[in-house]
């Protein structure tokens, strides 16, 4: 039996000088390859294909979808993109159809009734090669927890449980899955999953749980084999807290220097977790780019986030970290509810006295299973697009704010990005260039030794 591990198809499709690789996939994938051998991956969207994948299909199949996992790319057309693909498949060929992610384990009826046979609620990798090695074993699938699945048109819940699952037992992502040319030049990493915060918008500790992390000697393992394999010259590291530990990290740092490997990083991080020790070290072995979350200048705003952090502790972090040599980029989110023009010039005092590099503005999106969406208390599977560019605001004076902190940041000289553009274009600018955009940014730009 093949199985084939599918990225479905974002419409409109990513922007390719922006795509990476599908870390998370091409993890899921491996893991089920160290018991079949038979296992391919189908990156629809890097391929820009169309909802049909016939031509890669045989007699009999495991298709598993990975759709809003670990990296949140996908927008909410996804789930009828699938539903369309499992449509045009011809009755003739036997299929099993598989779904892991967020938003299909909230919203189990909408899937089952568009053909897909098994959904993974929850935390996968654990229990991935069970469901195939029992999918036609409806007592089997019946002992593993977090699936719901349809037999014989009678739908089964199996028990619901919390996996503490360790992330140092996952092996390096095989990248021969996919043709790594087509990706951009940035390579990725993920080196730890869950958050130590519970910010009220992000489904990460609510999904993933208690944060957990490979070794610094596994992590230090993929970078080198990243370098001497793959000629990586800039690694982002993606996980939604690179710096967690700072014992790690430092170790991690060390590695890096003891191996002589030679290469520029990124990493996701938290204000809550900033040392100086810590980012000096990253600094010496190659780090020059760090992403904050700040989201917000009014503390007001940030409370009810569950962000309860201080804004003079941001201002000054920030400006610190610049002053150590990296390249800074912040997250805002505009249109938080209860937002006033007064909370916007708060946040843009803040932005006008750090002035970091990049700035990414946001509009508020209502993933699955946080505080926020479970508040809204809704049935529909509202838009679950991060890269939402424009947002229609019934609060006029709100509206003028973020237009009038717009045109202040294009007054300092920063490059106002509201479409996807190329982004090769930006290798070669000079490290102190500013961006302020709605669109996503490429990993690796400006990043300089």
């Amino acid at each position: 039996m093949k199985i084939l591990v599918v990225n479905p198809p974002n419409k409109p499709f990513t922007n390719k000088s922006i795509i990476a690789e599908p870390i998370d996939i091409l993890q899921i994938a491996t893991i089920i390859q160290k018991e079949y051998k038979e296992v391919k991956v189908l990156d629809m969207d890097v391929n820009q294909m169309n909802n049909n994948i016939n031509k890669y299909l045989e007699e009999k199949n495991i298709l598993i979808f990975v759709f809003d996992y670990h990296i949140p790319l996908h927008t909410t057309e996804t789930k009828d993109n699938i539903f369309e693909i499992i449509k045009n498949i011809p009755k003739e060929i036997k299929t099993t159809t598989i779904v892991i992610g967020k938003t299909s384990s909230y919203y189990h009826e909408e899937f089952l009734k568009n053909g897909i046979d098994i959904l993974m609620n929850g935390v996968v990798e654990q229990e991935i090669n069970k469901v195939i090695k029992y999918i036609d074993k409806k007592e089997e699938l019946l002992k593993i927890p977090n699936l719901v699945f349809k037999w014989d048109d009678k739908i089964y819940k199996t028990e619901k449980k919390r996996v503490n699952f360790n992330f140092k037992d996952l092996p390096i992502p095989n990248r021969e899955l996919v043709d790594i040319e087509k990706y951009m030049d940035t390579r990725t990493m993920i080196t730890s999953r869950g958050c130590i915060g519970n910010c009220a918008f992000c489904a990460t500790p609510y999904f993933f749980g208690k944060w957990t992390a490979k070794t610094p000697k596994q992590v230090v393992d993929e970078i080198e084999l990243l370098i001497k394999k793959y000629h990586a010259k800039k690694i982002m590291f993606l996980d939604d807290n690179a710096t967690v530990s700072k014992k790690r990290m430092i170790e991690i740092c060390e590695e890096i220097k003891r191996r002589n490997l030679k290469c520029l990083f990124g990493a996701l991080a938290s204000l809550k977790t900033y040392d100086e020790e810590m980012f000096q070290k990253m600094y010496e072995v190659g780090f020059r780019w760090v992403h904050f979350g700040i989201e917000s200048g009014s503390r007001r705003i940030l409370n009810s986030m569950n962000k309860f952090f201080d804004i003079d502790i941001t201002k000054k972090i920030i400006t610190r970290i610049k002053e150590l040599g990296y390249r800074v980029r912040v997250s805002l989110i505009l249109d938080y509810p209860t937002t006033t023009k007064e909370d916007i010039e708060q946040t843009k005092n803040l932005i006008l006295e750090t002035m970091p590099h990049e700035i990414r503005l946001h509009y508020l999106t209502y993933r699955v299973g946080t505080p926020i969406f479970l508040q809204k208390k809704t049935k529909e599977i509202t838009s679950q697009y991060i890269h939402q560019k424009t947002k229609e605001i019934k609060d006029k004076d709100l509206m003028s704010t973020i237009n009038n902190l717009v045109e202040e940041l294009k007054n300092k000289n920063y490059e106002i990005i509201t479409d996807d553009i190329d982004w090769n274009k930006y290798n070669n600018m000079p490290k102190d260039t500013q961006i302020a955009t709605f669109t996503p940014i490429k990993y690796g730009v400006c990043w300089y030794e």
